[in-house]
């Protein structure tokens, strides 16, 4: 329920983000406490994705938190969020989830109703760019799994390894034997690009001894890949000794201390 006197951000200041907000205010039952607290320190958020409708009715956005670990380490670094207006009486409500990799977030956009073209990044994209073919295949892979995996644990590391990791159950048929798929994105401060692969494993305690002990490479999934990409995965693990934190709960409220040192954005 929304409460007028609380000290709601001025919403003229978010249109750096593309919100299109100006002249809206929170519908009534809308969380508006949530709300100020993911928009607080808008400063921190850089837009990945950014659609709106042609009506001026819905908008689905997918924004870059560098606030998010610094408060909470391993916490994902993605929000993605919806918005939408009623231009008749100048109100708007919203939907938002944090998520670890950028296709997991245009997925759950596109749950929502967004056509999967107009939540991919766009060309014109800075940052850090996939590095090779079958990062491409697995993001889409991911964007456009539906109800597929469910997410069973997350981490971002964006301290020592640069790398987000996501272990997922695979209720696909074709995953029977070792349903829990480990996808994991690596990236460098100082490179242009990142690289996401997939490993197969048969339950969640061996996923994560491998993320452990990194003893050899992922161990390969068994879903066919197109024929150009069916090659041996190179560099598909590095072979050092990490042991991993197991991921804390994730949650909406984002951090609220200041902007951290950042590898910069991963996109």
């Amino acid at each position: 329920m929304n409460h007028p006197e609380r000290d709601l951000p001025d919403l003229s200041a978010l249109s750096a983000l593309d919100f299109r907000l100006d002249g809206y205010t929170l519908a009534d039952g809308s969380d508006d406490y949530l709300f100020h607290a993911l928009t607080t320190n808008h400063d921190c958020l850089a837009p990945l994705v950014t659609h709106h409708t042609d009506d001026g009715r819905n908008s689905y956005l997918v924004l870059h938190d560098t606030a998010a670990t610094w408060d909470i380490p391993g916490s994902p670094q993605l929000l993605a969020m919806t918005l939408t207006r009623d231009p008749d009486n100048r109100t708007f409500r919203f939907d938002a989830e944090r998520h670890p990799l950028i296709s997991l977030a245009q997925r759950w956009l596109i749950a929502r109703g967004a056509a999967p073209d107009a939540v991919r990044m766009p060309p014109e994209r800075t940052g850090a760019r996939p590095a090779d073919s079958l990062t491409t295949v697995l993001e889409e892979q991911l964007m456009t799994s539906g109800t597929r995996y469910d997410v069973v644990e997350h981490y971002t590391d964006d301290c020592t390894e640069y790398e987000t990791s996501v272990l997922v159950h695979d209720t696909d048929p074709t995953s029977v034997g070792k349903p829990y798929r480990l996808f994991l994105e690596t990236w460098s401060p100082d490179s242009p690009t990142y690289t996401l692969r997939e490993g197969a494993f048969p339950d969640v305690e061996a996923a994560w001894e491998w993320m452990e002990n990194r003893e050899g490479p992922l161990p390969a999934p068994r879903t066919p890949l197109p024929a150009v990409l069916a090659t041996p995965r190179a560099g598909a693990a590095r072979t050092t000794t990490r042991r991993s934190p197991q991921p804390p709960p994730a949650s909406l409220l984002p951090a609220k201390p200041p902007t951290p040192p950042s590898p910069g954005l991963r996109r």
